[in-house]
């Protein structure tokens, strides 16, 4: 004890102390996923965990994105119609599911994923993009039996929503199925569970982004149907996972940690080839496409539906290696992956290909238009005038 009655903390102390604090913050920062994952356990089986009620897909207020269903289809300027399944948004933590109350993430979705994943796909063709009850984020980074359980729940909703855009889609409507991030891997079961037989016919193109999609699946579940070779092939898929440099992390992990539905249950992607579709080429070469060639990312936060985005143009270039897409860092902040806890696993508020999928959609919708191979929809009869019958009574016929 000092003279003055304050605690005297010698040097040596005082150093071990720093130490210990620094090693600390490294360790964290090394361990800092790990962290993230641990943190994100709901620390309860999804066999006894309490469901969050079922969206209502005969109700808009289901549904992020739909037209008005009360309008003939065929007046909309738009040829085909999309259905799009949105990315995670909803990290984990206390519950498997996102609920259906939850406003901070349904905001979020209004927010920052309809400008950005479902809006390019607007000028292709009718939006319906629904709410589902879609699994945390921490049920893709662990193989445990509830997080599969968690998966496949998540994909129930989907399904009974894409009944429900069937049923208000006309057969004459080239259809475009589209997944972002967790999305994608419902896609892939959509495809599986609808397109192997004559509705492949009305399939522009589906689009399965940022999560990966094993070739040994064409042979299987996806048997049928094909992966798209050039940029206005149609029946067929396209695929890609796209990593920034320093993405080595969730590289790795798409690559071999991550579940795919192979018809019984999900599996393990290690070791299978990977579908890669350059979205600068529209092919499955490796070769490199520099940055002249990219149409233009968005950072959309906020928007009205019907308000488009400036794009910004020739950012990155692209190649498909190994079958991921490695891409150039964009030359603006706003495309590049924020600095945040559990960031690298997160969806990002930015569409770096948005300009890209956004006129390869349209044209996927016309090149399917212009095989004739649709139905054509019976033209109106148009200048017949209406004649009211009166009822007239019935005279019997006499014998």
């Amino acid at each position: 004890m000092a003279k003055n009655g304050k605690i005297k903390i010698e040097k040596p102390f005082l150093l071990a102390g720093l130490v210990l604090f620094f090693m600390t913050l490294m360790v964290a920062y090394l361990y800092r996923d790990d962290i993230f994952q641990t943190i994100q356990d709901p620390r309860q089986p999804f066999q006894t965990y309490a469901k969050p009620i079922a969206p209502d897909y005969s109700s808009p207020e289901a549904w992020l994105a739909q037209p008005d269903l009360s309008q003939d289809p065929f007046e909309d300027p738009s040829a085909g119609d999309v259905f799009v399944v949105v990315p995670s948004v909803y990290r984990g933590g206390k519950h498997w599911v996102l609920r259906s109350d939850d406003l901070r993430r349904k905001n979020k979705l209004q927010r920052i994923v309809r400008p950005n994943y479902v809006a390019p796909y607007g000028s292709a063709g009718r939006l319906f993009a629904p709410y589902y009850r879609q699994a945390s984020l921490y049920s893709f980074m662990t193989a445990r039996e509830d997080a599969r359980k968690a998966q496949d729940f998540a994909y129930q909703d989907v399904k009974r929503a894409f009944k429900v855009f069937l049923e208000n889609s006309p057969p004459e409507r080239p259809i475009l199925l589209v997944g972002h991030n967790q999305g994608a891997s419902h896609v892939q079961r959509l495809l599986a569970d609808f397109f192997t037989g004559d509705l492949k016919n009305r399939l522009a193109a589906a689009y399965v982004i940022d999560y990966p999609l094993p070739l040994d699946l064409f042979d299987t579940t996806l048997k049928g149907l094909s992966p798209c070779e050039a940029s206005d092939d149609t029946n067929c898929v396209n695929a890609f996972g796209a990593f920034l440099p320093g993405d080595d992390v969730i590289a790795k992990r798409f690559m071999s940690r991550l579940l795919v539905y192979d018809g019984q249950d999900y599996t393990s992607v290690e070791g299978r080839p990977l579908l890669c579709n350059n979205p600068l080429l529209w092919n499955r070469s490796e070769d490199y496409a520099p940055q002249r060639l990219h149409l233009g990312g968005v950072a959309a936060e906020g928007l009205d539906p019907d308000m488009k985005p400036a794009a910004m143009a020739k950012q990155v270039g692209a190649q498909c290696e190994h079958g991921i897409l490695y891409v150039d860092k964009p030359k603006r902040k706003s495309l590049r992956r924020p600095l945040k806890v559990g960031g690298k696993f997160r969806t990002l508020p930015s569409n770096l290909f948005y300009e890209d999928l956004r006129v390869n959609a349209e044209k996927r919708v016309q090149a399917l238009l212009n095989k004739g191979t649709l139905p054509k929809r019976a033209a109106k009869l148009d200048g017949f005038d209406i004649i009211e019958i009166e009822d007239s009574p019935v005279t019997p016929i006499k014998e």
